[in-house]
């Protein structure tokens, strides 16, 4: 069975089950710009996987094949006692392993000829860096940026055009 396309929902999909079925995360939601401006989600449990809509890069492509250089982020937040600062080296400590955790779940999914990351996501493609305060909520974690590089084919189908029967000559 071939592996999926990859795609935005493929990658929704894909930090959604990570972050349902890593033990110490509470929650997962993609970031929406309201929330970049002011207060964090209200509702969210911490400690949170909290992924952005990623990128894409056709840079590597040539005219015999094209490759999509997906970069993808994510972010594991906690919220520490207000003013507490040995809570907020707990916090960040714990943001900082669960970020690794799926780090290497990346990894081993990567080495299954099934799944989409087959071959295509390298740990040494990754980084990361601290963040917070952030938000009204005086949030921690790390931020991890890393990038899911893989073949995909730019197609012409003919059903998509309207001027298919001069494209297809």
């Amino acid at each position: 069975m071939a592996a999926p396309t990859i795609n935005h929902s493929v990658l929704v999909a894909y930090f959604k089950y990570l972050a349902d079925n890593l033990i110490g995360v509470n929650d997962f939601f993609r970031m929406n710009l309201m929330e970049i401006q002011g207060a964090f989600r209200s509702t969210a449990k911490f400690p949170c996987l909290v992924i952005e809509a990623h990128d894409g890069d056709y840079s590597g492509s040539n005219v015999m094949q094209s490759v999509n250089d997906r970069t993808f982020a994510f972010t594991v937040y906690a919220k520490p006692k207000k003013d507490d600062f040995d809570d907020q080296d707990t916090q960040l400590t714990l943001s900082e392993i669960l970020g690794k955790k799926i780090l290497a779940r990346m990894r081993h999914d990567a080495t299954l000829s099934s799944h989409f990351l087959y071959n295509h996501f390298k740990a040494s493609n990754v980084s990361y860096s601290k963040v917070g305060p952030i938000f009204n909520e005086k949030l921690y974690g790390y931020r991890f940026v890393g990038s899911i590089t893989a073949p995909e084919p730019l197609i012409v189908n003919p059903a998509d055009w309207e001027d298919s029967p001069v494209i297809c000559e």
